[in-house]
């Protein structure tokens, strides 16, 4: 019995770290998404003061500001991606949920409450063990999808000031 208490512990353990995993990695979903709210304030800022396509300058700002407008649309991709994947998140029933449960399996056993309560810790431990599962590869995705999303941001923010420059030397002129 000793075995199954361990076990049990060891799967409780796994499964709330994978949820504490997920609440880190859902928080670390700010930093992009306001990056990327600033990108795009930033590019509508640019669109305003671009210079024209007939000069040289136009034409280096136009192919980076379409280079960044297009790398902030993969990183929103990414960004959406990375916030849906909650939705497959698996989560252990409510409270009340499981004790109206545990009182179903006391009636169903004829009141062995041992018995009843013993297959209630075996059902609370596959709960555990396909929460736990589940919750690693949706974060392992979620955490892929921040990854790219920071990459894509990165690349957007590298595009709009290479944008920026044209604009500045044509403002001089």
């Amino acid at each position: 019995m000793k075995s199954d208490d361990e076990e049990y512990k060891l799967y409780e353990k796994i499964y709330l770290a994978e949820a504490d995993r997920k609440e880190k990695l859902m928080g670390r979903l700010n930093l992009p998404l306001a990056m990327i709210v600033a990108v795009l304030s930033f590019l509508s800022y640019l669109l305003s003061k671009a210079p024209p396509v007939a000069v040289t300058a136009g034409v280096y700002f136009w192919i980076s500001y379409l280079m960044a407008v297009v790398f902030v649309l993969v990183a929103m991709a990414h960004f959406s991606q990375g916030w849906r994947v909650r939705l497959d998140d698996l989560a252990i029933p409510t409270a009340e949920d499981l004790e109206s449960h545990r009182r179903f399996l006391i009636t169903y056993y004829d009141g062995d409450i041992v018995e009843a309560n013993g297959w209630f810790m075996q059902i609370m431990m596959d709960y555990y063990i396909m929460g736990a599962t589940r919750n690693a590869k949706n974060n392992d995705r979620r955490s892929s999808q921040l990854d790219q999303c920071s990459k894509y941001v990165i690349y957007a923010v590298v595009a709009s000031i290479i944008a920026f420059v044209p604009t500045y030397t044509s403002s001089l002129t």
